[in-house]
């Protein structure tokens, strides 16, 4: 077993004992979701407050699709407006950064 073979086996691992379900495109999906970031941003009318996490994807459950800034995923009941991806083709996952859907 090749070393890339050996990552995937354990992510899917990983994935089967901590993920929590999130829906992307209508589908309920598993994710691992990542502790959140606080921060604050400038707008108009003074700072507001910016919270964003990441999730992270096993590319095998994604069927070859790709996710995209700006999609929106549902995740505890609320839902989130994708803001960054990293798509490394053949690793194992893709890890996508939410933030809430009023940003």
């Amino acid at each position: 077993m090749g070393f890339f073979s050996e990552v995937k086996s354990a992510l899917r691992e990983i994935f089967s004992e901590f993920s929590q379900p999130v829906i992307w495109r209508g589908r309920e999906m598993n994710a691992i979701i990542a502790e959140g970031q606080e921060a604050v941003e400038l707008e108009s009318g003074g700072f507001v407050p910016d919270f964003t996490f990441n999730i992270k994807f096993l590319e095998s459950e994604l069927g070859g699709e790709t996710p995209h800034i700006g999609e929106i995923v549902e995740y505890n009941g609320k839902q989130y407006r994708i803001h960054w991806v990293s798509v490394r083709t053949n690793r194992g996952q893709v890890e996508i950064t939410l933030r809430h859907i009023d940003k």
